[in-house]
């Protein structure tokens, strides 16, 4: 196996404070590995959350490390400090390998799926030694090498005498990224192949071209937008004070609508605008079509116990009936909202007794065998659940999941149903990630299309 090294240098008033060496999980973490390649090399741009703009640099280079927790963790990667942003995009959330928790190296996370720039060293031997890191789900992709392990240095040292310093006061100088075997040289050039089976999901950032368009009463802000990406916009009145970012989705195969100014804008004389747009390769959340399906929902709401419902839905994917702990009756759906790797609702029962709940469906990252280094990225089924009681939005609900499953109602899958024919083949990692690309670029034919697969 090879090793991918990354040496940090960090100072303490433009004074040398000490060195640390991380070996990267490029592995079990392959996805967060070569972000944090990409991120430390300066090889992709990425947008600055502290001024609004897209840059293309180190990106660790001269940040402090904004948390600092006592013989417990240390953390960095916040640009402007502090510990909310990014570089622009999320990651999906890898839990191949769970980490040994000792001087382990964690993506920093707002939830599920919001993997970005920053990360954390845990220092004790378990996450549930960390009082704030607890009972939270996290992706592991390094750890710090030991002292008596070449060439790791003093690092263990280091990283726990910052965790006993104030935040905001030690600054990474630089951090180098190693590459020990001709195979992790490999894995550097895959980092930019548009058509690696698997890194190529990855996000970049780009600069906007932004123009203005009137129609009619109406005022329009408009760039250059591609589907499948995000604009993060920041507004100003006076180019000093910037308000953002105000994140604009467009879906895959949607139409550009541009920015309506009307509502925003219309007590100014005059605004300024700037921001980046992120280019998701692939948005998991649009990959299943709800027309004709079913899909299980388990969870627990603090209020009423544990819940299972069955939604099947029509061919609309935008009303239907349910059965399960509140009986049976219709529903539909309101207030949808989409990103990359979740589709957020509000399903409301028309008839029965099931209350009206506002779920976040995320869209969970798995392997096709398992092992990341011999399959591709799937779809996770099932995969998380979380939010609320309509009518009790402060108890969130707890340990949610949900499962889409095939319904004989869509004559695209008939062929692919158990009960309906023998068992498919094995398929080969050549077809599988055959399938794969013609799946993330022909979402509207991708049932139809993988039958047509399974069945050769």
């Amino acid at each position: 196996r090879g090793q991918i090294l990354a040496d940090f240098e960090i100072s303490l008033q433009d004074k040398e404070f000490g060195r640390f060496t991380i070996q990267l999980d490029q592995y079990n973490s392959p996805h967060s590995t070569a972000n944090f390649i990409r991120l430390a090399e300066g090889l992709v741009p990425w947008v600055d959350s502290s001024g609004g703009q897209v840059r293309q640099a180190p990106f660790y280079d001269g940040l402090s490390f904004h948390s600092l927790t006592a013989g417990t963790e240390i953390a960095s990667g916040s640009r402007n400090g502090t510990g909310r942003d990014n570089a622009g995009w999320t990651l999906r959330d890898d839990f191949t390998l769970p980490g040994s928790g000792t001087y382990t190296v964690y993506m920093e996370n707002d939830g599920p799926n919001s993997n970005g720039s920053r990360f954390f060293i845990n220092i004790p031997s378990a996450l549930s030694s960390n009082p704030a890191r607890a009972g939270k789900a996290y992706t592991a992709f390094a750890r710090v090498l030991q002292p008596t392990t070449p060439p790791g240095g003093n690092g263990r040292l280091t990283v726990a005498a910052l965790s006993n310093s104030l935040p905001g006061f030690h600054i990474i100088d630089s951090v180098r990224i190693r590459y020990l075997t001709p195979g992790d040289l490999t894995f550097r050039r895959n980092l930019l192949n548009p058509e690696h089976f698997s890194l190529f999901l990855l996000p970049s950032a780009r600069a906007p071209l932004f123009s203005f368009r009137r129609s009619g009463p109406a005022s329009f802000l408009d760039w250059n937008s591609t589907p499948g990406s995000t604009l993060l916009l920041w507004s100003s009145l006076d180019l000093r004070n910037w308000l953002g970012p105000f994140s604009l989705n467009r879906l895959p195969g949607s139409e550009f609508e541009g920015y309506d100014l009307s509502s925003t804008q219309a007590f100014a004389s005059r605004a300024f605008f700037r921001g980046g747009v992120v280019e998701y390769p692939h948005w998991p959340s649009t990959e299943r079509n709800f027309g004709n399906a079913a899909i299980l929902l388990n969870f627990r709401d603090p209020n009423r116990g544990i819940v299972n419902a069955s939604c099947f839905f029509d061919e609309t994917g935008y009303a239907g009936t349910y059965q399960g702990t509140f009986g049976t009756g219709e529903f539909i759906i309101s207030r949808e909202e989409t990103s990359p790797y979740a589709r957020e609702f509000q399903l409301t029962s028309t008839t029965g007794n099931q209350p009206t709940y506002r779920f976040i469906l995320h869209y969970d990252l798995a392997w096709s065998n398992g092992s990341p280094p011999f399959s591709i990225p799937v779809v996770a089924n099932p995969s998380r659940l979380e939010g609320s009681d309509l009518l009790n939005a402060a108890d969130p609900l707890e340990n949610g999941s949900w499962r889409q499953v095939p319904t004989p109602r869509s004559p695209d899958c008939i062929r692919c149903f158990p009960s309906t024919r023998k068992k498919a083949a094995p398929v080969s990692r050549s077809r599988l990630k055959i399938y794969w690309r013609i799946s993330v670029l022909h979402h509207h034919r991708q049932v139809r299309r993988a039958c047509i697969l399974l069945s050769t």
